[in-house]
C-alpha cells in the first residue's frame, strides 16, 4: 500500500485528476450497468411472461370456441325430428348435407340407446359403443368434449363430440357423436409462432404432446414431455425460473389449463431470445464506457451524463408500464442529445410499449365481441350481461331475455351462400343494435341465434318489443346489388323467477326457459313470439 501511495505522490497534478476521474468513470460505469442490467432482467422477464400469458390464452380462447363450435354443431343434429323419431336414413342424410358444406368433422355418427351404431343399408353390422365415454355420458344426458384419445380401430388421436338426443318426455333417444381429426386443431395452434423462437404447444392430461405451432419433431401424441413446465403445471406451481424445454433449449414459459384440465397449453420461449437485446445493451453501455475513459475528462463527464439520462427514463418507464400504463412512452427529445445506440433503445421500448397496448387491446376485443356482426358475443352477455342483471334484481326490478332465432337460416346459406347469410347476420345485428342502451344489451349468441337482455322491463313489455322488431325484420330485408332477401324471426321470451329450474345462475335459467319458447314459436310455424309462463306465473301465487 505504501509503495502504491508513493507511486502516486510522483505523478502531476494533472495525472492525478486523470486518474481519479478514471476511476469514478469505471465506478459510475459499474453502478450504471450492474443495476441497469439487473433491473432489466427482470422487465424482459416480465414482458415475457405476458408476451407467453398473452398467446396462451388467445390459444385457449381460439380451442374453447373451437371447441363449443363443434358441440353447437352436433346439438342441432339431437333437436331434429329426425333424430327423436328414431329416422335414421333422414337424419344420415342430414348428416351427409351437413359434411358437404362444413369438412371439419372426420364424420359423424347416431348410437342408438342400445349402445350399437347400426348401418342402414346392412342391419346385421353394427359396433357397440357401450362402454365409450361419450356414450356413458349421453345416458346421462349430459353433451361431451372428449381429450385427445387414440382410436382403437385405427389408432388415430382424435376428438369426439357428443349430445344426447332426448324426446319430448325428455327420455333417451340416442347420441349424436362427431369425430374430429388434430388437423383443424394443428391449424389453430400454428397460427401463433411468435418472436424468433416463440413456439406455442399442446400437450394431453398425461404430457404427450398432442400439436406444436412449429410441427418439426411432433408427430401426434407419441412423443412425451418431461420438461420443468408440465412438473409446474400439475402442482398448480407459480415458479418462472429458466428450464430445459423439450428441444433442449433453455426456455422461459407460461402454461393454461383448458376445461375440466383435459389439455395443457403451453408457451416457451428461449432464455438467449429473451436477453439477446440486454446483452447487446449491455455489451453498447461497456463500450461506450471505455471510449469515455479514453477521451479528455470534459468528453468522459459529458458522455456519462448522455448516457445515464436516458437509463434513467427508461427505469421509469419501466416502472410505469408494471404499473398498468401500457401506452406510456419516452419523449424523445429528452433524449435527443443521447448516444445513437440509447435512441435506438428508447425508440425499440416506444415500440414495445405501442405494440403490448395494441396486443392487450386486441385480445379484450376477441374475448368481448363477435368479429362478424361486430356486437357482443356470448361469453360478454353471460360474464357481463349477468353481473349486470344480477345488480337490477337486487334493486327489485323484473327483467326478462329474449331469445330470436333467423327462420331458415340454412336454406338462405344453400340458397344464396355463406358470403350472403353472413351479410344476412351482419343486416340483423344493425337492427338489433338500434334497441340497444343502458338497460337493453344485445349479443349473438351462437350461429343464427342472437339474445337480449332486458332490465327493469317484464315479459310482456318486452313481448312488444319482440313484436315490433319481428316487423321491422319483415320490412326491412336484406339487400344487396343482386338479391333481396326477406328475414324473419322467431323469438322466445322469459322473464326473471325467484327459483331456478336450469342451470346454477339466475341468466342460465333465464336463457334455458327463453330457448324452450324459442323452440315451441318454431315448432309453432316460425315468425312468432312465444312467452315461458314461469316466471310470471311465480308473480301471481
Amino acid at each position: 500500500m505504501g509503495r502504491m501511495l508513493s507511486l502516486f505522490s510522483n505523478h502531476t497534478i494533472k495525472m492525478r485528476l486523470q486518474l481519479w476521474i478514471s476511476a469514478s468513470i469505471v465506478i459510475l460505469a459499474f453502478s450504471i450497468i450492474v443495476p441497469f442490467y439487473s433491473i432489466e432482467k427482470k422487465n424482459r422477464l416480465d414482458e415475457a411472461s405476458v408476451q407467453l400469458k398473452q398467446v396462451i390464452a388467445l390459444q385457449s380462447l381460439y380451442i374453447e370456441r373451437w371447441n363449443q363450435e363443434k358441440l353447437d354443431a352436433i346439438k342441432r343434429f339431437t333437436l331434429s325430428d329426425n333424430a327423436k323419431f328414431h329416422h335414421i336414413g333422414d337424419l344420415k342424410r342430414e348428416f351427409q348435407d351437413y359434411a358437404q358444406v362444413n369438412s371439419e368433422f372426420a364424420s359423424i355418427m347416431f348410437v342408438e340407446p342400445d349402445g350399437y351404431i347400426r348401418s342402414d343399408t346392412d342391419p346385421k353390422k353394427q359396433m357397440y359403443v357401450g362402454d365409450r365415454q361419450y356414450y356413458i355420458r349421453g345416458k346421462d344426458k349430459k353433451s361431451f368434449i372428449s381429450g385427445v384419445i387414440v382410436t382403437k380401430e385405427s389408432g388415430i388421436p382424435i376428438i369426439t363430440f357428443s349430445a344426447p338426443v332426448l324426446g319430448d318426455h325428455n327420455d333417451f333417444k340416442g347420441v349424436v357423436v362427431g369425430i374430429v381429426t388434430l388437423e383443424m386443431l394443428n391449424k389453430l395452434i400454428s397460427r401463433l409462432s411468435f418472436g424468433d423462437s416463440g413456439e406455442v404447444y399442446v400437450l394431453d392430461g398425461q404430457g404427450n404432446i398432442v400439436t406444436a405451432s412449429n410441427h418439426s419433431g411432433v408427430n401426434g401424441i407419441t412423443q412425451q414431455v418431461t420438461s420443468e413446465i408440465y412438473h409446474r403445471a400439475i402442482t398448480n406451481s407459480t415458479v418462472r425460473t429458466a428450464y430445459t424445454g423439450f428441444r433442449g433449449e433453455r426456455v422461459y414459459g407460461e402454461y393454461q389449463w383448458s376445461q375440466e384440465k383435459a389439455w395443457l397449453v403451453v408457451g416457451e420461449i428461449t432464455q438467449k431470445e429473451v436477453f439477446h437485446k440486454l446483452n447487446a445493451l449491455g455489451i453498447t453501455i461497456i463500450i461506450i464506457s471505455l471510449i469515455a475513459l479514453l477521451l479528455s475528462i470534459v468528453a468522459a463527464i459529458m458522455i456519462a451524463s448522455k448516457i445515464e439520462r436516458p437509463i434513467r427514463y427508461l427505469l421509469r418507464a419501466t416502472k410505469v408500464i408494471q404499473k398498468g400504463n401500457y401506452d406510456y412512452q419516452i419523449n424523445a427529445d429528452k433524449i435527443r442529445t443521447a448516444p445513437a445506440e440509447l435512441k435506438q433503445l428508447v425508440t425499440t421500448f416506444n415500440l414495445m410499449s405501442d405494440r403490448l397496448k395494441s396486443n392487450i387491446s386486441l385480445l379484450e376485443y376477441s374475448a368481448w365481441m363477435d368479429q362478424l356482426t361486430e356486437m357482443h358475443n356470448r361469453r360478454y352477455m353471460m360474464l357481463k350481461g349477468n353481473a349486470q342483471l344480477q345488480h337490477c334484481i337486487a334493486s327489485g326490478h323484473t327483467c326478462s331475455v329474449m331469445m330470436m332465432d333467423i327462420d331458415y337460416f340454412k336454406k338462405i346459406n344453400d340458397t344464396y351462400g355463406h358470403l350472403v347469410g353472413d351479410g344476412v347476420l351482419h343486416h340483423v345485428a344493425g337492427i338489433l343494435k338500434r334497441y340497444e342502451g343502458p338497460d337493453v344489451i344485445a349479443a349473438r349468441y351462437g350461429g343464427e341465434e342472437f339474445i337480449v337482455l332486458l332490465l327493469r322491463q317484464d315479459a310482456q313489455e318486452t313481448a312488444a318489443l319482440a313484436a315490433e322488431l319481428r316487423e321491422l325484420l319483415m320490412a326491412e330485408p336484406y339487400r344487396n346489388e343482386q338479391i333481396t332477401v326477406k328475414i324473419t324471426a322467431s323469438m322466445g321470451i322469459a322473464e326473471y323467477a325467484h327459483t331456478l329450474e336450469y342451470g346454477t345462475m339466475v341468466l342460465e335459467d333465464m336463457v334455458s326457459r327463453a330457448d324452450h319458447a324459442l323452440y315451441r314459436a318454431k315448432s309453432g310455424g316460425r315468425n312468432r313470439v312465444e312467452i315461458d309462463r314461469r316466471g310470471i306465473d311465480e308473480d301471481h301465487v
